[in-house]
């Protein structure tokens, strides 16, 4: 007898343990906890685990994790709660919205530039696009006739739980689930401002910025592998590694940047790591600075 396969990718096997378990743990803290304060203490401590959530919520909208849709539906609403973003508003605002108009910053869904095409500046590229998630993914939707269906039952299931959780128990939801989901939301606005802002859009390979630092890609499942992700978006986020390797050469040398805290802690050193090649020049748009020394700074390296 065949053995029945659920999950696409075996790597996916440990994060969905481990979120699940997570979301199991604030389900516990908000059906038995009733002080403020340890309601407070728990949903500070969960900002990091949740970011992480946050990245894989990204990776499995762009291949979903299961072979059976009702099993990702059902991921799809836990990682609505713990992320704020509900079953395929990723898709929409970012697979078929974002990555086929980041090149183009009049019609981006997370543009950096704002309409008159002067740069925004990072707290306000968080709230703009945090702010314009959904009416973006709204317009999506309505604009490709894809997916708007699911969209809203999906995130009419999602909220009816929600909703029902604050009926039952206020604070304890209002901290541990409504707060963090917001704030999940604005979080993840403000972490993929450093993946494009200030770079060229002429090609896939100077229009990211790119984080090779092994604990920062762990939590965040390669998503420091951006030319790569945004070379080859259907790419599962294990093979991000492999895939950069191949196109290195052609990834300008200031697009390597460091990560930001509590990473940059340990790694200071920006720029592509000793012997990998990169490509000559800069990938800086003209009108903004330098995220990292140019490509002259990193002369010993290997160039293709």
């Amino acid at each position: 007898m065949r053995r029945v396969q659920f999950f696409r990718y075996r790597e996916d096997r440990l994060p969905v343990l481990f979120f699940t378990l997570f979301f199991a743990c604030d389900v516990i803290v908000y059906a038995l906890v009733d002080s403020t304060p340890w309601l407070v203490v728990w949903a500070v401590l969960g900002i990091v685990p949740k970011g992480a959530v946050c990245a894989f919520n990204h990776h499995h909208q762009h291949l979903s994790v299961f072979r059976v849709p009702l099993l990702n539906r059902l991921l799809e609403v836990m990682y609505g709660i713990q992320t704020g973003i509900t079953s395929h508003g990723w898709v929409l605002h970012h697979s078929i919205g974002h990555h086929v108009n980041y090149l183009d910053q009049r019609t981006d869904e997370s543009r950096w530039r704002r309409d008159d095409g002067t740069p925004m500046g990072e707290g306000e590229y968080s709230l703009v696009v945090g702010a314009t998630a959904y009416p973006r993914m709204w317009k999506v939707a309505t604009r490709t006739g894809k997916y708007l269906r699911i969209f809203l039952v999906m995130g009419a299931v999602t909220l009816a739980i929600v909703a029902a959780a604050v009926a039952w128990r206020p604070l304890p939801a209002l901290i541990v689930i409504v707060v963090p989901m917001v704030a999940m939301l604005f979080y993840t606005a403000w972490a993929t401002f450093t993946h494009h802002a200030g770079k060229k859009t002429s090609s896939h390979f100077v229009a990211s910025n790119n984080i090779l630092h092994r604990g920062y890609n762990l939590v965040t499942g390669n998503l420091g592998y951006h030319t790569a992700h945004h070379y080859r978006p259907g790419v599962h986020w294990s093979r991000l590694p492999a895939l950069h390797d191949e196109i290195a050469h052609q990834i300008p040398a200031d697009c390597y940047v460091c990560p930001g805290i509590p990473w940059n802690l340990q790694q200071e050193v920006i720029g592509p790591p000793p012997g990998m090649p990169f490509a000559p020049g800069s990938s800086t748009a003209d009108d903004c600075e330098p995220a990292v020394p140019t490509a002259k700074s990193f002369a010993s390296a290997s160039l293709v």
